[in-house]
C-alpha cells in the first residue's frame, strides 16, 4: 500500500490542470489546505488489486462552481456528513473512498475527506479526465447506477437520493438543487463492492496525474518537458501524447450563451487554430479541419511559465502550446461516444481519435488501433 504525502501535492495539482484538459476547477487552493494538513498526516492510496472484493467503497465529489468552492473552502465535514447518511441507508459501512472524477478540484476534496474521516483512497476514477455531468462516468457504461446518493449543499443541508434513478434525470434534480443552495454541493454516492469497482474504475489514474506533474517540476524548457509527458504517457493506458499546435492567442470570444466559447491561436507562421470550449476543451480545427476532439484530452501549457493552464487562466497574446492525448480505450466505445462525444455538447461533428488525424506521428511510435 502507497501513502499521499505532503511531497505529492504540488505534482498532482500540475497533473490534475493537464487532466482537467481545460476545466475541472482551480485546485490550487484546496491543494495548498491538503499540503498543510499532511505535514504531519498521510493517506493510505489503495491500488485496484488491493481491494478486498468483500468491502464496500464510495464515491466521494464535488457539484457546482470549483470558484465557489474556493471563495468558501470545504473542510471535508460535509464528506463526512454524507458518507454516515449513506451508512444509515445502505447499511454498509464503508472501508475507503473512490474518485469519481480523476482531475481538478475532484482530485483533492476527496483526499480532503479521506483526512476527515480516516479513509484510504483508491487509485482509480471513474472518468480519466475532468467532464462536466454524472453520466459520464464508466459507471454508466456498465449501466450501474449512482444512487443511492447524499448530496449535501453549501449550508450543509443534505438531500437525499436513495432510489435508482435514470442519472440522466439525477444530474438535472442534483443540477437544481446546487444552483439553488449555493452553487456548490459536496456528495456521497457510487457505494460499489472492491469486485465491482475492479471492473468499473479507470486504474492508477491518481498515480498517473502525479507523474505527469512531476515532468513539470523536473523540466527545464519545453523540449524537455514534451519529452518528459511523451515517456510517461508513452507507458500509460492512455497513449502518446502530441503536439496539436504552438502559438500565441489571438482572440477569445463568447457565442450567445456563456457556455460556448472559442479561442483563436495564431503560430509564427500566421497558421490559425480555433479551439472551442465550454467548461473543457472539446474541439481543436486547423485550417476547417478537425485538429482534436473529446474524448481526447486537449491541455494547454503557457510557455512563458511553462505550466498547464485552466481555461479560465488564458488571456490574449498568452504563448500556449496545445497537447493532446488520447482518451482511455474504455471512453472511446461508441457506448461511450455517446455520453462523452462532440455531440453530447452540442457539436455537430463525429469523434476522429488523435491517431487517425496524426497518422505518421503515431505509425511512427507503433501505436495502432
Amino acid at each position: 500500500m502507497q501513502e499521499i504525502t505532503s511531497d505529492w501535492i504540488e505534482p498532482l495539482w500540475y497533473g490534475s490542470i493537464f487532466l482537467g484538459s481545460g476545466g475541472g476547477g482551480k485546485s490550487e487552493l484546496l491543494a495548498s489546505v491538503l499540503d498543510k494538513a499532511l505535514q504531519n498526516r498521510v493517506i493510505p492510496l489503495l491500488t485496484l488489486d488491493e481491494l478486498s472484493e468483500s468491502n464496500f467503497f464510495c464515491g466521494i465529489g464535488l457539484l457546482g462552481s470549483p470558484e465557489l468552492c474556493e471563495e468558501n473552502l470545504p473542510s471535508g465535514k460535509e464528506a463526512s456528513i454524507a458518507i454516515e447518511e449513506l451508512e444509515k441507508y445502505t447499511g454498509f459501512q464503508f472501508n475507503g473512498i473512490s474518485i469519481v472524477e480523476g482531475a481538478g478540484v475532484n482530485i483533492f476534496y476527496p483526499l480532503l475527506a479521506a483526512l476527515q474521516t480516516g479513509l484510504p483512497v483508491i487509485d482509480g476514477d471513474a472518468m480519466g479526465r475532468a467532464f462536466p455531468e454524472l453520466q459520464m462516468t464508466t459507471y454508466h457504461l456498465e449501466n450501474l447506477p449512482v444512487t443511492p446518493l447524499v448530496l449535501v449543499d453549501g449550508s450543509y443541508n443534505v438531500h437525499l437520493f436513495l432510489e435508482k434513478q435514470d442519472t440522466f434525470l439525477l444530474e438535472l434534480n442534483t443540477r437544481q438543487i446546487v444552483c439553488q443552495q449555493g452553487g456548490v454541493g459536496y456528495f456521497a454516492g457510487f457505494p460499489y463492492s472492491g469486485s465491482v469497482l475492479k471492473k468499473v474504475l479507470l486504474p492508477s489514474t491518481l498515480t498517473f496525474a502525479r507523474e505527469i506533474g512531476e515532468c513539470f517540476l523536473h523540466a527545464d524548457n519545453y523540449h524537455e518537458l514534451f519529452n518528459l509527458l511523451l515517456e510517461v504517457t508513452s507507458n500509460s493506458f492512455y497513449g502518446p501524447i502530441v503536439e496539436i499546435f504552438q502559438g500565441t492567442i489571438k482572440n477569445i470570444s463568447a457565442y450567445e450563451t456563456a457556455k460556448w466559447k472559442a479561442a483563436t491561436l495564431i503560430s509564427p507562421k500566421g497558421e490559425e487554430l480555433q479551439l472551442l470550449f465550454q467548461y473543457e476543451n472539446l474541439l481543436a480545427f486547423k485550417n476547417g479541419h478537425i485538429a482534436a476532439s473529446v474524448p481526447d484530452l486537449i491541455s494547454a501549457i503557457d510557455l512563458n511559465k511553462l505550466k498547464p493552464v485552466n481555461n479560465n487562466e488564458i488571456y490574449e497574446g498568452q504563448p500556449l502550446v496545445l497537447l493532446g492525448l488520447p482518451a482511455p480505450l474504455r471512453l472511446r466505445i461508441n457506448k461511450a461516444l455517446d455520453v462523452v462525444g462532440p455531440q453530447c455538447f452540442g457539436y455537430r461533428t463525429i469523434y476522429v481519435p488523435l491517431e487517425k488525424l496524426y497518422w505518421d506521428y503515431y505509425h511512427e511510435k507503433e501505436v495502432f488501433f
